[in-house]
């Protein structure tokens, strides 16, 4: 039998093998991880997938950790995907402030701490997952206003309870959409 609620899928990026390698077995058990040698192809495999968590080196060649971060932010799929950055060089105001206007979530510096990792990433996770299921709840009630919007317009203006009841969906997404944005 099929497992009914897949794993939340995570992304690690970082030019390193062993830490590709470190990061999958931490995170394997509660999570399906994805990994991408490079900033060129992390941005590629998030043109396709959608990850819950993307845990981003920020020193690598070609397309760095702020690169790839302003290109994920600039991608509507993943302009609320929470990044953390993790980070062997320069711990410093500076280098936290600059991953946090490239879009970063949250920083881990090396050598990172297993247990930090997986309640940093459940953290995240959480957050993703309600944002999605807020989202989800808004295209259902959207989808139930063209209904509404439909019916109405079938039957007629006269339709009073129709109305009431467009009105009480409209304030529902009204306020699902408002909660949706105080999460991000």
């Amino acid at each position: 039998m099929p497992d009914p609620s897949p794993k939340p899928v995570i992304l690690v990026v970082d030019d390193n093998p062993a830490n590709r390698y470190a990061f999958e077995a931490v995170l394997e058990k509660n999570y399906q991880v994805v990994v991408a040698e490079s900033g060129e192809q992390a941005v590629e495999q998030c043109r396709h997938q959608d990850f819950a968590v993307v845990v981003l080196d920020v020193r690598m060649p070609g397309m760095d950790g702020f690169e790839t971060a302003e290109a994920l932010r600039r991608m509507e799929r993943t302009s609320s995907t929470p990044i953390i950055f993790t980070s062997a060089y320069e711990q410093t105001i500076a280098q936290m402030t600059r991953g946090y206007v490239a879009g970063a979530t949250d920083f881990l510096f090396s050598p990172v701490d297993s247990e930090l990792l997986k309640l940093k990433v459940g953290t995240y996770v959480q957050i993703y997952q309600r944002h999605e299921l807020l989202r989800q709840k808004v295209q259902e009630l959207n989808q139930s206003l063209r209904i509404l919007h439909a019916e109405l317009a079938r039957r007629g203006i006269a339709v009073t309870r129709l109305r009431d009841q467009m009105k009480q969906v409209e304030q529902d997404a009204s306020e699902l959409t408002r909660q949706a944005s105080d999460l991000t």
